[in-house]
């Protein structure tokens, strides 16, 4: 039977599995009351940076062609196999496409909703709110959560632009950032942006030095050495 008075009600959403449920949509509320008042952009333009850290494109291995996986990042496709199986993981669960903010507000909403109708009308009669009893429970609505957060995000997961597929071809005509401390013709890391997280390639020049946060255009792409030949980007002429 619920609580009949606000106090009474309070206390129940903090009980057992409840209690990780409820804090995590009340700062998801928190964060969504001062987006719209405007102290935090909310991420939802097409431009959105959800800060996520730079990774090197193996780490897109579930949307690169086998072939030419392993050599836009120059690394073999094997080592990086954590990588492609945390991408594969992601698309699972439409986070390559959906924004991460967008996805973490619809689970702590469906999350909560889950574990207090679990707990008010099975769990509750069954088990007594101890910390391991309400640790499993928490688990079991969370993995009940992200499945219901996959259903509910499909219809976004589909009408959003898919992730590009990169691979040599993608890259050459394009322009990247260098990285490194410089690039010359025997070293340099650029970063070539993205719609989601920046490919981190390898780069060398024909002999010019071009310091770390140089522009370059992609000129070629060496299969031997699994390196991309640029040079510096002229500013265009006024």
């Amino acid at each position: 039977m619920l609580a009949t008075n606000w106090t009474d009600r309070l206390d129940s959403i903090l009980v057992g599995p409840m209690w990780p449920a409820t804090v995590l949509a009340a700062l998801f509320l928190f964060y969504v009351v001062i987006a719209l008042l405007g102290v935090v952009d909310l991420g939802m333009d097409a431009d959105l940076d959800l800060d996520v850290p730079e990774i090197d494109a193996s780490d897109l291995g579930a949307d690169l062609s086998p072939d030419l996986a392993g050599d836009v990042t120059g690394e073999p496709m094997h080592s990086d196999w954590l990588g492609g199986t945390g991408a594969a993981t992601l698309k699972v669960m439409n986070l390559d496409r959906v924004p991460l903010v967008v996805w973490l507000s619809v689970f702590s909403v469906l999350f909560w909703v889950i574990s207090f109708v679990m707990w008010f009308q099975f769990d509750i009669r069954r088990y007594e709110p101890t910390i391991l009893t309400s640790a499993l429970l928490t688990i079991r609505n969370g993995v009940l959560g992200v499945i219901a957060t996959k259903i509910f995000t499909w219809p976004m997961h589909r009408m959003l632009v898919p992730p590009t597929e990169f691979h040599a071809s993608t890259l050459v005509g394009g322009t990247a950032v260098i990285e490194t401390r410089q690039a010359d013709s025997d070293f340099g890391r650029a970063k070539f942006a993205t719609d989601a997280a920046p490919l981190l390639i390898s780069v060398r020049t024909e002999g010019e030095i071009i310091p770390k946060g140089g522009r370059v255009v992609v000129l070629n792409y060496d299969r031997a050495n699994k390196t991309y030949l640029v040079r510096a980007d002229d500013p265009p002429k006024i």
